[in-house]
């Protein structure tokens, strides 16, 4: 009963932790979604956004509520020449009241200004920009996840073969053992024999080790919990990638370029800007005021109240700007042509690189098709001295000889397939695909 009660605790402990099947595919979707530096990326995004609306609220009239209250301890004087009145010599005369208070509001609308017009664009300008900074991040979280996920498939595959090992050197112990206690082998080639299996069986678990930790490393960048049982679909094979659509080769595609192209709009923009800053600004603006004039604070008389209003254009000149301006034109202009060469440099870097791409996934199809023409005959020489070895024919070290270069065939075998998965992606991510 007790041990009932363990199983079935087992089975519900094991079911508690999530499963997730995954392929290449599910992993780069997954990895997008789940990865935390992604989510925080888009931030930027909506910080960008936010800069665009914030410059064309510039063009909204300034709308400003304000008031005053004065109290004037002595009103000043005022000359009041002689003649005035009844005056026969010059006085000076205080005209005015003790408290005076104005409450009013004031308009002011920008009607030329090129400078708002251009700042709007600027911002759109680096919000494209920063998608695209966005867009270079999540390919290289992508190349991550792929590669992370084709070395889980080639540790799997580098296990298997690490078991088929096993199983064959337990096959050559048995014969071995077999022969040796009828008198048919020698004592040091049963020995050797036992220690070829005993070694096999330890770089299985090696494998077993090595695949675990690939897995953890895929979990890692995909951003699953680390006690999730991960089910990989897929198998170190030629048709492992998802399907991949052909991108012709054309550095155009590529982001890094698409973020230099965009750099030197901001240029352009930028310089665009210094050049209207010597232009002249037209506003519109207006008031209107109500004000209290009396000797004491009793606001609810309201013959002492009064109001004023007025509207009017204002122009104004930067007589100066064109001084201030002229180490910020150079800037500019120097930026501009420091960008075009990077633009140059990166695109030969990016027609190499799709040149090397290109040649690498060539050349590994064509080690893949010899690696697959050899692992075919090594299988057969192995069934081949396999039972010659059974019959007595063929001595234990030839055999081992042969095993050796059966071991090797296979691992060409599996790194060929490795290698022009790896190449494939590379390919499509020099060509701006990925």
């Amino acid at each position: 009963m007790k041990r009932i009660i363990v199983i079935i605790g087992t089975l519900f402990s094991t079911a508690s932790y999530a499963q997730t099947t995954l392929t290449l595919q599910q992993a780069l979707e997954l990895g997008l979604k789940n990865r935390y530096d992604i989510q925080a990326n888009q931030y930027d995004i909506n910080i960008a956004q936010t800069n665009i609306n914030r410059s064309k609220t510039a063009w909204i009239p300034e709308i400003k509520a304000g008031g005053e209250v004065r109290y004037n301890t002595r009103i000043q004087a005022t000359y009041i020449p002689p003649g005035f009145g009844d005056l026969d010599k010059p006085e000076l005369l205080a005209l005015g009241a003790k408290n005076l208070t104005v409450l009013g509001l004031d308009l002011n609308q920008p009607l030329y200004k090129p400078q708002l017009s251009t700042s709007i664009k600027i911002a759109r300008n680096e919000a494209e920009l920063q998608r695209e900074k966005n867009r270079e991040a999540e390919i290289n979280i992508k190349m991550m996840i792929a590669r992370a996920y084709l070395n889980v498939l080639l540790k799997e595959a580098q296990q298997k073969i690490a078991a088929n090992d096993e199983q064959r050197y337990e096959q050559y112990y048995t014969l071995a053992d077999g022969k040796y206690k009828v008198g048919s082998l020698i004592e040091n080639d049963y020995l050797h024999a036992k220690l070829d299996y005993e070694n096999a069986k330890v770089q299985y678990q090696q494998s077993v080790q090595n695949y675990n930790l690939a897995i953890e490393e895929l979990k890692y960048h995909v951003n699953i919990p680390t006690e999730s049982h991960i089910v990989i679909v897929d198998t170190l094979s030629k048709n492992a990638l998802p399907d991949l659509q052909p991108v012709a080769a054309d550095a155009t595609n590529r982001t890094e370029i698409k973020q230099l192209l965009l750099s030197q709009q901001g240029n352009q923009l930028q310089l665009k800007m210094t050049k209207q800053n010597v232009l002249p600004v037209v506003s519109f603006f207006a008031n209107y005021s109500g004000q209290f004039v009396n000797n004491n604070f009793n606001y609810t008389k309201s013959e002492w109240w009064s109001s004023f209003s007025y509207l009017g254009l204002r122009v104004s000149i930067p007589l100066t700007a064109n001084f201030k301006n002229h180490h910020d034109l150079l800037e500019n202009r120097m930026r501009m042509q420091q960008t075009e060469l990077n633009i140059k440099q990166k695109t030969a870097d990016i027609n190499y690189e799709i040149t090397k791409a290109s040649t690498e996934k060539n050349n590994a199809l064509n080690n893949l098709q010899e690696a697959g023409k050899n692992y075919e005959l090594s299988q057969t020489i192995y069934q081949n001295q396999l039972k010659q070895f059974a019959l007595g024919s063929f001595q234990y070290n030839y055999l081992l000889d042969t095993e050796k270069s059966i071991s090797t065939v296979e691992q060409n075998y599996i790194m060929a397939v490795y290698d022009y998965l790896n190449a494939t992606i590379n390919l499509q991510k020099a060509n701006g695909g990925f």
